[in-house]
C-alpha cells in the first residue's frame, strides 16, 4: 500500500537525515567577501575534527577572520553542529559493522588455539571470576595489583563537549566577552597564497576546495619517475 506524502508532511526527522539548515539571514556568514561554498567547506572541516590553522589555510583566509565568523554567526555553528551530526551517525553504523568482523576475528583466533585471545576472551566473559570464587586462597591465580586511584580522582569529570544545543559556542571555558568583541571587531583579513598546495587561490579558473592538505609524496627533487 503506497504511503500518503501528506501524512509525512508534519513528521519531523532526525537532524543526521534532514537537509543542511538554511541560514536566517541567507548565508552563513553575512556580508563576508569569501564565498558561500568556503564556509560550507570549513563547517565541514571543522566537523570532522580540523584545527582553525588548517581550515584557514584551506580557505586562504587569516584565522582571525574564521574565529570571527565562528563567533559572530550563529548560522555557521549551527552548520558545524549539523555536519557533526551527520558524521556521528554514519560513524554508527561503520561501527555497527565493524562489531561482526571483529566477532569474526575473535571466534578464528580461538579456534586456532591463540592462547592470548584465549585469556583476553576468557577475563571478558567472567571465566576466571567463577574460578576465583571455588578455588581457595592458594590457588587463586596471581593477578596485577589494581593502580591506586589518582590524586583528585574523587572530583567530578569534565562532561564531555556536547552536542545539544546547536548553535552553541563549543568551548569547555567560555572566552571573555572581551576578546570576542575584539575578534568581531577585525575586518575580514586573506591568507597567505600559494604557500600552502591546498591554499585556495580566488584568481584560479577553477579553485580547489580539497578539504585537507593534499599529498606531495614523490613529487620532490629525488621522485623516481616511470
Amino acid at each position: 500500500m503506497p504511503i500518503d506524502a501528506s501524512t509525512l508532511k508534519d513528521d519531523r526527522l532526525p537532524s543526521w537525515a534532514e537537509e543542511p539548515p538554511v541560514p536566517a539571514a541567507g548565508s552563513l556568514v553575512p556580508g563576508s567577501q569569501f564565498h558561500e561554498e568556503q564556509w560550507i567547506m570549513a563547517a565541514g572541516m571543522l566537523a570532522r575534527g580540523n584545527s582553525f590553522l588548517q581550515v584557514a589555510r584551506a580557505m586562504g583566509c587569516s584565522r582571525t577572520t574564521l574565529w570571527r565568523a565562528y563567533y559572530g554567526s550563529k548560522d555557521f555553528r549551527v552548520r558545524v553542529w549539523w555536519e557533526r551530526e551527520a558524521l556521528n551517525r554514519e560513524a554508527e553504523l561503520r561501527l555497527s559493522s565493524l562489531r561482526a568482523l571483529v566477532a569474526e576475528q575473535i571466534e578464528r583466533l580461538v579456534a586456532a588455539g591463540d592462547p592470548a585471545t584465549v585469556r583476553w576472551l576468557a577475563e571478558r566473559l567472567g571465566l576466571f571470576a567463577g574460578l576465583d570464587a571455588v578455588a581457595g586462597p592458594g590457588l587463586r591465580p596471581s593477578r596485577q595489583p589494581e593502580p591506586a586511584p589518582a590524586a583528585g580522582a574523587a572530583r567530578a569529570a569534565v562532561p564531555e563537549l556536547d552536542d545539544d544545543g546547536p548553535g552553541l559556542l563549543r568551548e569547555r571555558t567560555p572566552p571573555h566577552p572581551a576578546i570576542v568583541a575584539a575578534i568581531l571587531a577585525r575586518p575580514e583579513a586573506d591568507g597567505p597564497k600559494g604557500v600552502y598546495p591546498w591554499t585556495l587561490t580566488p584568481e584560479d579558473a577553477f579553485p580547489n576546495l580539497a578539504p585537507g592538505p593534499v599529498s606531495r609524496r614523490g613529487s620532490g627533487a629525488f621522485s623516481r619517475r616511470l
